[in-house]
């Protein structure tokens, strides 16, 4: 199985997948509904070489055929049409005409029902009294553990990603740093941080941490269309 990251949008919907290249466009097109909402015999499916462009490189217009056949590449652009003549684009993603409660910070600081009144009156978070113990922060590691390296497969939480950077950096007080590259669009970055490159990615896949929030291990790329929760 090759997975390849490939952005897919409709007219409610905009988001990075990875997508089997060996699906037929008909499996395509069942997985997509989860996504887009739209049922698979009214999909219309046009594949560009990224989102921006607005010459299709093909029509996938073969329901048995590969989404490899028609030369899939990463970050190219799967844009998916709706033929469906009771369909109204916008339905559920224009929010324009939504009520929204708003509350300014001093209203909202006022409340006694809010989250920052519990963390306050049980001295929670911001509002805890730090111990004597902790009253100077410890120094920045000085190294990371030896199976932390360079192209290992790690978790940074939930997150799942590739190491691609690990040493001395010039970030918050400075230390040991861990660089992930991020399976998702979940990071902060591309790989530089205040102007210093410590490795390239995509935007928003990148994140640096200390080494002790690094796990690594054997964490496979998911299939990112085989859950119905990663909408974006």
């Amino acid at each position: 199985m090759v997975l390849v990251s490939v952005w897919v949008t409709s007219p409610d919907t905009h988001s990075e997948r990875r997508l089997d290249s060996s699906l037929t466009v008909q499996q395509l097109k069942d997985k997509l509904v989860a996504i887009t909402g739209i049922a698979p015999h009214y999909q219309t499916l046009h594949m560009f070489a990224s989102p921006e462009a607005t010459d299709p490189l093909a029509a996938l217009d073969d329901d048995e055929a590969s989404l490899s056949s028609y030369g899939l590449a990463k970050y190219n652009c799967i844009k998916v049409e709706s033929t469906d003549p009771t369909a109204r684009p916008g339905e559920f993603s224009d929010l324009s005409a939504v009520d929204k409660f708003e509350l300014t910070e001093e209203e909202y600081a006022s409340r006694s029902d809010t989250v920052l009144a519990h963390l306050r009156a049980h001295k929670l978070g911001r509002f805890a009294d730090v111990p004597a113990a902790l009253a100077h922060a410890p120094p920045p590691p000085a190294r990371a553990p030896a199976d932390v390296v360079p192209g290992a497969r790690a978790e940074v939480g939930a997150r799942r990603g590739t190491v691609r950077f690990v040493g001395e950096a010039t970030i918050g007080k400075g230390g040991v740093w861990v660089g992930v590259e991020l399976d998702e669009p979940v990071g902060k970055g591309d790989g530089s941080v205040d102007g210093t490159r410590y490795f390239t990615c995509p935007p928003k896949h990148a994140v640096f941490v200390r080494p002790d929030k690094v796990t690594v291990g054997d964490f496979p790329e998911e299939d990112l269309l085989a859950r119905d929760d990663d909408e974006i």
